[in-house]
């Protein structure tokens, strides 16, 4: 009886499980989700674009104070507030201004000769167009006036007439003289601090400027996931930081060169920079939770430092304090010190160095809260 019983269960056949289904409120939501994740992600990339302005370049201005006053009220006349002018008592006072950073150009009048504008393409592309364009207006100015005294003697020449023919020969002469030395003037735009023969285009250096972002990122993500205890994170991110920083170094400087410069100081840059970010993903991990740390510094460096870094256009184009703000967060600073240490080696870098070194401490900080309180739930725990 009992091994009929058990032929019996055997031969019942057996209901597969029915597989698991997500709900279609939770394919719905996260269809939402994603969907919102993507457009915060295209918000942070093109809002900076979208509200930037071209206004407030700080450009040198020197000349006879004549001159530049007629050329200041100009401008307020038409309602130009592209350029933030700065004094200048020379030529030589300008250059020295532009190549510490100070501005970005300069605009110079001499009596008696044309003007010039001193550009600088090693700082940035879009304003050194800029400044070529006030060189061709400088131009276009020079010509109608050279054009209107020719017309002006003609008129008078032959409104004269009778006895004062000669008189007005005379002057005639003189005003043709005077629009033919006008005609001769061009304006010359003279690039002061002019970028790499390897990157002439000065797209090498904006491009670069990305995988910083990323190699910052990567080195908190591997150290956070592959790595257990806080302080052999901070271990692993700053080995991490000293070797990525001297590869990158040999690539975009000694390989493309890319980016010239002082190769130790370069690679003491870009070691900052990934170590900066990695140091702060890894602090917050240890502060919060390791997935805070991640969000948090993809969020900060990638989807807001990154869109307002000024490494493409002027910091000074973005509106409000966004300019500022995004020299305060390590992609902005990472940008400026590179361009110069690599352009620019009479510019102050120790504000650049303080915002990087900033976060580095910052992360250290918070690992240090971190793993203090991590220790004393334990303590408590085991007693």
């Amino acid at each position: 009886m009992n091994n009929e019983t058990s032929a019996a269960v055997t031969a019942e056949p057996v209901t597969p499980a029915a597989p698991e289904r997500s709900s279609w409120i939770k394919v719905i939501s996260t269809s939402l989700l994603a969907s919102l994740i993507v457009a915060l992600v295209i918000l942070a990339f093109t809002w900076p674009t979208k509200t930037m302005e071209a206004k407030n370049l700080p450009v040198s201005i020197a000349g006879p104070e004549a001159t530049v006053s007629q050329f200041e009220q100009s401008l307020k006349d038409r309602g130009i507030e592209t350029f933030e002018l700065k004094q200048a008592s020379s030529r030589e006072e300008a250059e020295q201004q532009i190549r510490q950073r100070e501005t970005y150009g300069a605009i110079i009048f001499t009596e008696g000769a044309a003007p010039e504008v001193l550009t600088a393409p090693a700082a940035n592309a879009a304003a050194t167009q800029m400044l070529n364009g006030v060189a061709t207006q400088l131009n276009a100015q020079i010509q109608q006036k050279a054009l209107t005294a020719k017309t002006e003697a003609l008129t008078q020449a032959v409104q004269a007439g009778g006895e004062q023919g000669a008189q007005a020969a005379a002057q005639l002469e003189q005003m043709k003289a005077q629009a033919e030395q006008a005609s001769a003037m061009t304006v010359k735009a003279t690039a002061v601090v002019p970028l790499s023969e390897s990157d002439s285009s000065g797209t090498g250096l904006t491009i670069a400027a990305f995988p910083l972002v990323i190699g910052g990122i990567l080195g908190g993500v591997l150290s956070l996931n592959l790595i257990k205890g806080t302080w052999r994170r901070f271990a692993t991110a700053t080995l991490y930081a000293v070797i990525a920083g001297a590869l990158t170094a040999l690539i975009l400087s000694t390989w493309f060169g890319f980016i010239p410069g002082d190769f130790a100081t370069l690679w003491a840059a870009f070691a900052a920079t990934y170590l900066a970010t990695a140091s702060f993903m890894i602090g917050m991990g240890a502060l919060l939770v390791p997935a805070a740390g991640l969000g948090l510094g993809v969020v900060v460096t990638m989807f807001i430092g990154n869109p307002i870094s000024g490494a493409s256009m002027p910091s000074a184009f973005l509106p409000g304090a966004w300019g500022q703000i995004g020299q305060m967060m390590v992609p902005g600073a990472s940008s400026t010190l590179l361009r110069s240490i690599a352009y620019f080696p009479e510019a102050a870098t120790s504000g650049q160095w303080l915002v990087l070194g900033s976060w580095i401490a910052f992360g250290l900080l918070a690992g240090v809260i971190g793993w203090a309180l991590k220790e004393r739930r334990t303590a408590t725990v085991k007693a």
